[in-house]
């Protein structure tokens, strides 16, 4: 036994390198685990919490078709329902606006028209006194920059009171030389002036044929003309 734990010198520093080159490998290794650790760790990790994920979902998956879940839905789409509801209610209460008389409304009345700002609103009563008023609701639209989609907008909004209206006289003597009037041309003045002093009187349902006008301009002039 004695002899067989023996070992020579030249073997003892062998063994003793050995067991020191071990050491060292040892120590060199877990210092590397140190440093870096195992990429199974990692795995593990993201793989739990891809399987955290996969469950929240199959529980989300599972509350919608749960009753409470259902009614908590329906819930909350009724009360939507009901705060739009009641907005629209809200707008279409807003006051309405009463009917605007457009042959004694002021520019002021006219504004409160959607649409009719100040010059409009300037324009339409400068054409009504051109006219001597409005017969038809319709001359609205032969104000200038007034267009069809306006005029509809506002259409409901308006009335007209035909009594209001200022006749032209054509045997007075202030139908003269100098008359003007939209719907009668400087032409068309002349004519019957000339007529007039022919005659001594015109009588209205004789300018049509005199002025040989179309029925269009007949039908825009006639109510102006006194009988």
């Amino acid at each position: 036994m004695k002899d067989f734990l023996f070992f020579t010198k030249g073997e003892r520093n062998g063994l003793c390198l050995l067991l020191a080159l071990v050491g060292i490998s040892i120590a060199f290794s877990c210092q590397i685990n140190h440093l870096t650790p195992p990429p199974e760790e990692d795995t593990t990790q993201l793989e739990l919490a891809l399987a955290q994920f996969k469950a929240n979902l199959q529980e989300e998956e599972q509350r919608k078709y749960h009753p409470k879940y259902k009614e908590a839905v329906h819930s909350t789409e009724k009360e939507t329902t009901k705060k739009s509801y009641v907005r629209t209610e809200k707008n279409e209460k807003r006051p309405t606006l009463s009917p605007i008389e457009i042959n004694t409304a002021d520019t002021t009345e006219f504004k409160k028209l959607k649409g009719i700002g100040s010059t409009y609103a300037a324009r339409i009563v400068k054409f009504r006194e051109k006219l001597g008023g409005f017969h038809s609701v319709d001359q609205i639209k032969e104000v200038y920059g007034i267009k069809e989609d306006l005029y509809e907008s506002i259409r409901p909004h308006l009335k007209v009171d035909t009594n209001k209206l200022r006749r032209i006289d054509l045997n007075d003597e202030s139908f003269t030389w100098g008359f003007y009037h939209p719907y009668l041309p400087k032409k068309g003045v002349s004519t019957l002036l000339k007529t007039r002093e022919e005659r001594g009187r015109i009588e209205k349902n004789e300018v049509k044929e005199l002025l040989q006008m179309e029925d269009k301009e007949w039908n825009r002039l006639a109510p102006y003309l006194k009988d």
